[in-house]
């Protein structure tokens, strides 16, 4: 009788591959706070308002549909520094060297912008306007679906690579794909980029001079991936 020959159909061991993809940002987050004083707390709001509207209005000769974020508004009364605290920090009747003097109002504002050359200037234009802190704190991809696909197309290729290579050398055929697993997805890097504010005064000029430029070229947002992909070799 003739015997028949078998043929089995095994699987390499899986292996977890690393892809990654380079993206220029297009989206630079701006942070600052705007700051208000007066007699009253009132006043000291109106006057927060104020100077936050004149730099939006500042900003959008920049990138006009860019739409400030506001939020976290604090209105903090000023006393004397003859004001002591209670040593068991009880709240103190506002007379004598505690009376109020005045208040502060402040209010963080965080600027989603695609001018993404143009967020140092931007940066420049808000500390012109008198807020505080002002800086690049990060950028961004709006959209990172791209990204990422490319950052795991890139993994499978790599993965692919691996593999013929390990077949070739073991003198086995290399069979399908089994299965493919995505490890979970890490975001791309975070660059932050900081900008010293000092005061500043412009000249008393009818017209406000043109912002400082300042070009910014930030470097590509990293996205990475990792696959595990397992093959099936035949014996």
């Amino acid at each position: 009788s003739r015997r028949r020959r078998s043929r089995s159909c095994g699987s390499s061991n899986p292996s977890r591959q690393y892809g990654e993809a380079k993206t220029p940002p297009d989206l630079a987050i701006i942070t600052y706070t705007v700051r208000g004083e007066g007699t009253t707390s009132d006043h000291a709001v109106l006057s927060m308002t104020e100077q936050g509207a004149g730099i939006e209005a500042a900003l959008r000769k920049i990138d006009a549909p860019v739409e400030p974020l506001t939020g976290d508004v604090k209105v903090t009364p000023v006393r004397s520094d003859d004001c002591k605290e209670s040593d068991d920090g009880s709240p103190q009747l506002s007379t004598g060297p505690c009376a109020i003097l005045g208040y502060v109002a402040t209010q963080s504002v965080t600027v989603l912008t695609s001018a993404v050359r143009h967020a140092g200037t931007m940066v420049g234009l808000i500390g012109r306007g008198g807020a505080f802190e002002a800086h690049i704190s990060s950028f961004d991809l709006r959209d990172s679906h791209p990204a990422q696909q490319r950052a795991i197309q890139n993994a499978l290729s790599d993965a692919a690579t691996k593999a013929t290579a390990i077949a070739a050398a073991s003198h086995v055929p290399l069979g399908s794909i089994l299965s493919i697993n995505t490890a979970p997805r890490q975001e791309g890097e975070e660059i932050e980029v900081t900008a010293a504010n000092r005061s500043y005064a412009p000249p008393a000029l009818a017209v406000a001079p043109p912002p400082v430029p300042v070009n910014v070229k930030p470097e590509p947002i990293t996205t990475s991936a990792n696959v595990t992909v397992t093959y099936a070799i035949g014996q």
